[in-house]
């Protein structure tokens, strides 16, 4: 019913929630609308914010992400900017698919050995960081924030 009457609009809809969090609820729709003009996620006539609910959570606040990815990656500053970038973009589909440097590679479209060479340099970098799970979940909220925006490495 809904989709016949905005024929011709684009519409996006809101969470359910209590009447004092409509505004809430407006806000994410707006948001999610913003989102599918700048093309982070696919344009419909209407958009679910429930199908977007962690795309809307990582970009909620670009500067806090930011500062968040300066913080974890900082110690890959002083590699040039291109050795960073690949660095950053190998360690981001690492942490987020835990696929062995195989399936990275193919992804990345470069060979095993070269992720695995990645990796090591990563390690070697990032050190303790890669193994403590509150800042590799840090890492890679803020990689996927950054890969959302398309900004796939810190600035």
């Amino acid at each position: 019913m809904l989709r016949t009457a905005l024929t011709g609009t684009r519409a996006a809809i809101g969470l359910t929630v209590p009447l004092s969090q409509a505004a809430d609820s407006v806000r994410w729709a707006r948001r999610v609308l913003q989102l599918a003009d700048d093309e982070v996620i696919a344009d419909a006539p209407l958009i679910r914010c429930e199908d977007h609910l962690t795309t809307l959570w990582l970009l909620s606040d670009n500067a806090l992400v930011d500062r968040i990815a300066a913080r974890e990656l900082a110690a890959l500053d002083e590699l040039p900017a291109r050795r960073r970038d690949r660095l950053v973009e190998t360690l981001r589909v690492h942490v987020s698919t835990r696929a062995p440097a195989e399936q990275v590679g193919e992804i990345l479209g470069v060979h095993a050995q070269t992720v695995r060479y990645r990796l090591r340099m990563l390690d070697t970098c990032l050190g303790d960081r890669l193994t403590d799970p509150d800042h590799r979940f840090a890492i890679e909220v803020a990689l996927r924030s950054l890969h959302l925006r398309g900004h796939d490495s810190p600035e």
